[in-house]
């Protein structure tokens, strides 16, 4: 019988447990070892205590559904930071131009609508990082609101012949982006995880954070990448801000 192998097991958020699934994967792929699908056991970020929350997540990635699962919890987890990310970081443009990550790619789309903005517009997904009750790190949810409104007027001042719509993707009290606020922006404070990951993956363009929850929306997105650095490395088709 092949042994069977898996993704570590944590209770982080959804981007950083989502990645770690999809390095996982594609690691198990490109050295011949045969990966099974472990379905979570705990999130955080569910600040509601909806009882369905996990429940969406696995709809949200959609893998459970397309392969085999570690149902007697017997495949063995494959360490992630000596193994797996060091594999996939030393390799990204190989590893996420793979046929594995068309599959998950068409795993994700499977049972959602493409066309989520409905609009005529190019849609630019823009993710916020900020504090938030989970999760006290600094880094990345300090980053200025300057910062992002730059990216914004560089986007705007290279598109200024398109009709643009950005999205701003973030949490906090409404009246903490007020400076955002203009005709071709919509706000999507405290939305919903699942919608505000679609939106990110389906827009024309997405601006990341430092943040694992934008950073796996990046690689599933088909379009173009602004990617704020941090200690995940990008692909060499995105924009270096």
């Amino acid at each position: 019988i092949d042994k069977k192998y898996t993704s570590i097991t944590i209770s982080d958020g959804f981007g950083s447990q989502y990645q770690k699934i999809i390095q996982t994967m594609i690691y198990c792929t490109h050295h011949n070892l045969n990966f099974v699908y472990r379905p979570i056991k705990n999130m955080e970020h569910n600040y509601d205590n909806d009882i369905k929350y996990i429940d969406n997540i696995e709809k949200l990635m959609n893998i459970k559904n397309n392969i085999e699962n570690d149902t007697n919890n017997k495949a063995e987890e494959i360490d992630y930071g000596t193994v797996v990310m060091k594999w996939f970081e030393e390799n990204i443009d190989v590893a996420c131009s793979s046929e594995d990550l068309s599959l998950i790619k068409s795993y994700f789309w499977q049972n959602k609508e493409r066309n989520i903005f409905k609009n005529d517009k190019i849609n630019v997904a823009v993710h916020v990082r900020r504090p938030n009750q989970c999760d006290n790190r600094i880094q990345g949810a300090n980053t200025p609101d300057s910062y992002y409104l730059n990216i914004i007027k560089i986007i705007r001042e290279k598109y200024k012949d398109k009709n643009l719509l950005f999205h701003i993707y973030s949490q906090g009290k409404l009246e903490d982006f007020k400076v955002y606020e203009n005709i071709d922006v919509t706000l999507h404070i405290n939305e919903d995880i699942c919608k505000t990951f679609i939106g990110m993956v389906a827009a024309d363009i997405l601006v990341t954070s430092i943040s694992s929850f934008s950073y796996i929306a990046a690689l599933l997105n088909n379009n173009e990448v602004y990617y704020t650095r941090f200690w995940h490395p990008p692909l060499k088709t995105w924009n270096i801000i």
